[in-house]
């Protein structure tokens, strides 16, 4: 029996160094699991955002990034309310860009081309197929009107930290928004003469 013991409690002993092993390989797994975690804790915390929307707004993010040289004319879903939401698209990657404003605040979200469901008809256009799917349910319960008209236009952009700075043009008058590529929220609107905002120094 003494044997036996011996055989356990020695560390060169291979059943030892397996178990060893083992545990090593638990503790690395449990770590790699935690950095994904550990990340949207600290993006949730440095950005003020949900930690439930952490990877959408990462998402988001990365949409931001990947458009980021997209000359937008937007299409202005105009409604009955104090709500407005724009539309456009980015002709290179075909990705779609949602301005939403109201309240006396404005928001970007971005739908990724290769998520869109495709549309049944050659005939049916992006937008046309993104607004029926986003007003479908809407429309009819709050018996709201939709106009369809171009209004806005991103005429240049920068990048500032983890901010885009975007001058929009809407209605003759010009923009300078700065955005935050994480939140895809408008932290600062100030309006500038058009012929003078561009190029964003």
């Amino acid at each position: 029996m003494a044997d036996a013991t011996s055989l356990l409690t020695n560390p060169a002993h291979p059943v030892n160094r397996t178990l060893s092993v083992i545990k090593l390989l638990v503790l690395a797994v449990s770590v790699a699991a935690a950095v994904p975690t550990a990340r949207n804790l600290y993006f949730s915390w440095k950005n003020d955002v949900p930690f439930s929307q952490v990877d959408h707004r990462l998402a988001q993010a990365d949409l931001f990034e990947k458009n980021f040289d997209c000359k937008i004319d937007y299409r202005s879903l105009v409604m009955t309310g104090s709500e407005k939401i724009d539309v456009g698209t980015c002709k290179k990657t075909g990705d779609i860009s949602i301005r939403v404003s109201g309240n006396g605040q404005t928001n970007y979200e971005w739908i990724a081309f290769d998520r869109l469901p495709k549309p049944k008809s050659k005939s049916a256009s992006l937008i046309d197929l993104v607004v029926s799917r986003a007003f479908a349910d809407e429309l009819p319960r709050q018996d709201q009107s939709v106009v369809v008209a171009q209004d806005a236009s991103v005429l240049c952009q920068a990048k500032s930290g983890d901010n885009i700075i975007r001058i929009v043009q809407s209605g003759g008058q010009c923009t300078r928004e700065t955005v935050s590529i994480f939140r895809g929220s408008v932290e600062k609107s100030v309006t500038v003469p058009c012929d003078k905002a561009c190029p964003i120094k």
